[in-house]
């Protein structure tokens, strides 16, 4: 079901449209279903295809017997907030680049606890990298550099960096950023094989890490002195401006993949038409994701080197 929750008005482009949208908790249950299992409940346990079934938050499985929900493993599992407010957190992080904290969602959702908005935001940013999965192709920057948050200094992670050179314009097109514990092969190789489509020609530095590259499907061509601009550290330098701008440098390095798969998420996702197919392609994250307890999400850990 690709059509708005409500089908007599348009999907919403700011908040004053918004109650026209997420007011109906059961319009919002509908428009969840048919986007998980358009062609009818598929079980998550058994896989089982149920097609008559009715849009229902809970649901037990006519051949397996299992209970489950419109949220189950999905990163809405076990909230028992309404479903009309996780649409209207997807909507707001889609619509809004800048004031995305989680004092600004628990006020627009008027929820009581900071911890949860807190989390719902790491969870939809998980979202954004799981929506967010095509490959670079073509001719592809990379490069390496360290990324200092401002609340983490002296500390510092190191960022690996894919960006697309659109030609004959020489402009950047999908980019791909993850952080890796230190510059070497083995970390840029695997980096590759999921930012990167094979066939593609890599122009990186020529550093030892990167000398591999040939030898993992792609060409790689080494960059010179006279290249300018560095296009992969440009934008890991773009991405610490915008950390410390957007999120004011409170960051800890542990969450900081969080952060760029948010960044790269706006990024490409500027390729798409409108704010409908933006908040269409998160959902998607949203569905797919499986989920993962608060205390994991806090706990999650990534190399910080000193500076």
């Amino acid at each position: 079901m690709n059509e708005p929750l409500n089908h007599t008005n348009t999907f919403p482009m700011n908040e004053q449209q918004i109650p026209n949208w997420f007011s109906d908790e059961d319009i919002c249950l509908a428009f969840l279903f048919h986007k998980r299992w358009p062609q009818g409940f598929q079980c998550p346990y058994c896989h089982w295809q149920h097609q008559q079934f009715p849009p229902s938050r809970t649901i037990i499985c006519i051949h397996c017997g299992h209970p489950s929900s419109i949220t189950t493993n999905t990163i809405m599992h076990g909230s028992k907030k309404p479903l009309s407010k996780w649409l209207l957190a997807i909507w707001w992080l889609c619509a809004n680049e800048t004031d995305t904290s989680a004092k600004n969602l628990q006020r627009l959702l008027k929820i009581s606890s900071y911890q949860t908005a807190w989390t719902w935001l790491q969870k939809l940013r998980m979202a954004m990298g799981t929506a967010d999965n095509t490959a670079c192709h073509g001719l592809v920057e990379l490069g390496c550099a360290p990324v200092l948050p401002a609340w983490e200094k002296p500390n510092q992670a190191l960022v690996v960096a894919a960006a697309e050179t659109i030609l004959p314009a020489g402009i950047t097109g999908r980019i791909r950023m993850a952080t890796i514990e230190r510059l070497e092969p083995s970390a840029i190789n695997a980096f590759l094989r999921t930012a990167v489509s094979s066939g593609s020609s890599i122009f990186a530095p020529g550093l030892p890490a990167y000398r591999t590259i040939d030898q993992e499907g792609y060409l790689y061509v080494v960059d010179s002195p006279t290249h300018n601009p560095h296009r992969a550290e440009q934008l890991i330098k773009g991405f610490e401006i915008w950390l410390n701008k957007v999120h004011r440098g409170g960051v800890a390095l542990k969450h900081l993949q969080l952060y760029l798969n948010e960044f790269c998420f706006r990024n490409n996702s500027g390729m798409l038409p409108n704010l409908e197919a933006i908040f269409n392609l998160l959902l998607e994250g949203v569905l797919a994701n499986k989920p993962k307890p608060y205390r994991e999400l806090v706990s999650t850990q990534i190399i910080a080197r000193r500076t």
